[in-house]
C-alpha cells in the first residue's frame, strides 16, 4: 500500500519526555494523510494446506448490499427536526450540513438528529459564494465551520457541501474550484453529496472527495415522479460505470417540505417508504459511506503467518475519528474457513460464500469530547490561557513564527494520567504548498511538557494568498484513560503583503 511520508519533525521536550520524531516513524501511523492502525484476524481451516493457500480480500460494499443510499440536508434550520423524524421512521439516514450552531441549537436540534441515527457535516460559517471571497477567507469559512461544529457538539465531521453549489471559474473569481478542492483536503474533509464525481471538478483524485449522484424529490413540493426519475438516473449511471466512487446515491438539499403543503413531510415520508427496507440497499449517512469507501480503497491486508490449520492476517485500516464514522469492513476469504477469530477470541460470523464483516477494535471509537483552544493573536505557545476546559490539566498552544516559517507547539500534561498515541494534523491555508504536515508522539507522561517546531514547507509567492487573516488549526487526537479525545489548537494571524 502506498504510504506518504510527510514533514520531518524534530520534537524537543522537557521533564519526562525526550527524543525526536522522524518522518519514517510518522509514516507508520498515517496512510494517505489519515491516521491508521492494525488489527489481526485468525482464520481456522480444515487443513494446513488450506491455511497456506488462504487469501483474504476486501468487499466494495457491506455483505449483501448493492447500492448505498444517503440523504443531504443543508443549513441550520429548525425544520431539520421534522426531516430527522421523517427519515428515521422510514429507515433512512442523512447528514445535516450546518452553518451556525450555538449551544442551544446543539442541545435542541443536533442531539435529536444524532439520536435518530444521523450525522452532521460542514457547510461554511457564513454561507458565502466561495468563489467570491479571497483564498484565506475561503479557507477560514470551511475550516472554521468544522472546528466550531465539532467542538460545540462533541461530534466529528468529515463531509462537506458547497453553499450555492460550486461556482464556475470566471475572470472575476477570487478563488478557483481547484483551490476550493485543495482547501477541503487541507481541512480534513473527505467528501459530500454534491454531484457525481465532484472530485474531477475540484481538480482532485476520486478518492480525495467521495461524492455520489445526488437527486431530488423537489424540496418545496415533494413529488414521487421526480424522486423515481432521480433514483433511476443514479442507478443507470452506476450501471454504466460512470461513478468513480462506487454504487452510491444521495437524496435532497433542504428541509423546505412545508413551503407548499403543510403536510409536506408526510408526503416525503410516503415517497421514502417506496424505497424503504430493501435488503440490497445500505441506508447510510454521508460520513459512513465515505469511511467505508476509503477503507475499501486504502486498507491493506497481509498474511502474517500460518501455523498448522490456522492463518493469521493483519489488516491496516483508517482510524474512525479520521472519517467521523465507525464502520465494519466487509471481506471475503477463500477457501471457506471453519472459524474466524477476532480480538480476544471473539468469533465472527462467516457466510457460505466466505464473506464476513470485520469490526473496529474496541478502542477505536469516535472522540468522547472535542475541545478548541484558540490563540487569536498568535501569542506565545506556552501562554497560561491556552488550557483545555474539556480535558482539565491539559494545555496545548500553537504559534506561527513567520520569519522561520515554523509552527511552534507546546503541550503540557498535568492531567494526572499518561496521554498516548498523540497525533496531529496541521491544517494550513493556501499560502503554503504541499501536503498537510503531520506529527506523532507515542506518549506524553503526566507532569511533562512536549515542545515541537514544525516546518511548514514552501510558501506561495502571490500576494493574493497573503490577504486577510490566516486561520491555522493544529488538530490533535489522543487517548486518555482509554478514551479518544480531540483538541483543535488554533492560531490566527493578520497577514500583510510584506510577510
Amino acid at each position: 500500500m502506498e504510504r506518504r511520508l510527510f514533514s520531518l519533525i524534530f520534537a524537543f521536550s522537557f521533564l519526562l519526555f525526550s527524543g525526536s520524531v522522524f518522518a519514517d516513524e510518522i509514516g507508520q501511523h498515517f496512510v494517505h494523510g489519515l491516521a491508521s492502525y492494525s488489527q489481526e484476524i485468525t482464520l481456522e481451516f480444515a487443513s494446513p494446506e488450506e491455511a497456506a493457500a488462504a487469501e483474504l480480500t476486501k468487499l466494495e460494499m457491506p455483505i449483501g448490499k448493492k447500492l448505498a443510499v444517503s440523504s443531504r440536508w443543508d443549513d441550520s434550520s429548525r425544520e431539520h427536526l421534522l426531516m430527522s423524524r421523517t427519515l428515521a421512521e422510514n429507515g433512512w439516514k442523512g447528514t445535516f450540513f450546518l452553518n451556525k450552531c450555538d449551544e442551544s441549537y446543539a442541545q435542541d436540534i443536533v442531539s435529536r438528529l444524532v439520536k435518530d441515527g444521523h450525522s452532521i457535516g460542514i457547510h461554511t460559517t457564513r454561507h458565502p459564494h466561495l468563489e467570491q471571497v479571497e483564498p484565506n477567507r475561503m479557507f477560514e469559512e470551511i475550516l472554521g465551520n468544522r472546528v466550531m461544529l465539532e467542538s460545540v457538539n462533541d461530534l466529528c465531521a468529515s463531509t462537506f457541501t458547497f453553499p450555492f453549489g460550486l461556482g464556475r471559474d470566471t475572470e472575476d473569481s477570487l478563488t478557483t474550484a481547484h483551490e476550493q478542492g485543495i482547501a477541503l483536503v487541507r481541512a480534513g474533509l473527505l467528501g459530500g453529496p454534491e454531484s457525481i464525481n465532484m472530485a474531477e471538478r475540484l481538480g482532485l483524485k476520486p478518492e480525495q472527495f467521495v461524492s455520489p449522484y445526488r437527486f431530488v424529490a423537489n424540496d418545496s413540493d415533494p413529488q414521487l415522479e421526480t424522486f423515481e426519475k432521480g433514483w433511476k438516473t443514479g442507478e443507470n449511471l452506476i450501471a454504466e460505470g460512470k461513478s468513480t466512487i462506487g454504487p452510491y446515491i444521495a437524496l435532497g438539499t433542504h428541509s423546505w417540505q412545508r413551503r407548499v403543503h403543510q403536510d409536506g413531510f408526510e408526503r416525503l415520508g410516503n415517497i421514502l417508504a417506496t424505497k424503504s427496507n430493501l435488503s440490497e440497499i445500505w441506508y447510510c449517512d454521508s460520513n459512513e459511506y465515505t469511511a467505508y469507501r476509503l477503507n475499501f480503497l486504502f486498507a491493506e491486508i497481509k498474511k502474517k503467518s500460518v501455523n498448522g490449520n490456522r492463518a493469521v492476517f493483519v489488516i491496516s485500516r483508517i482510524e474512525p475519528q479520521e472519517t467521523a464514522a465507525v464502520v465494519d469492513l466487509g471481506v471475503k476469504v477463500s477457501p471457506l474457513p471453519q472459524k474466524a477469530l477476532f480480538s480476544h477470541g471473539k468469533i465472527l460470523s462467516v457466510n457460505d460464500s466466505g464473506e464476513f464483516m470485520i469490526p473496529n477494535e474496541a478502542s477505536q471509537t469516535l472522540p468522547v469530547h472535542i475541545d478548541r483552544i484558540d490563540n487569536p493573536e498568535n501569542g506565545p505557545a506556552d501562554a497560561e490561557t491556552l488550557i483545555s476546559t474539556e480535558f482539565p490539566g491539559l494545555k496545548i498552544g500553537s504559534q506561527i513564527d513567520l520569519e522561520k516559517n515554523v509552527l511552534n507547539i507546546v503541550i503540557t500534561n498535568e492531567t494526572g494520567k499518561t496521554i498516548t498515541k498523540v497525533k496531529g494534523h496541521i491544517r494550513l491555508p493556501l499560502k503554503w504548498k504541499g501536503e498537510t504536515p503531520l506529527w506523532f508522539v507515542e506518549k506524553i507522561e503526566n507532569k511533562s511538557t512536549l515542545k515541537m517546531n514544525v516546518s511548514l514547507g514552501e510558501i506561495e509567492s502571490s500576494n493574493r494568498f497573503r490577504k486577510g487573516e490566516l486561520f491555522i488549526d493544529n488538530q490533535c487526537d489522543f487517548l486518555v484513560d482509554g478514551e479518544v479525545g480531540r483538541i483543535h489548537s488554533t492560531v490566527t494571524i493578520r497577514e500583510t503583503a510584506e510577510n
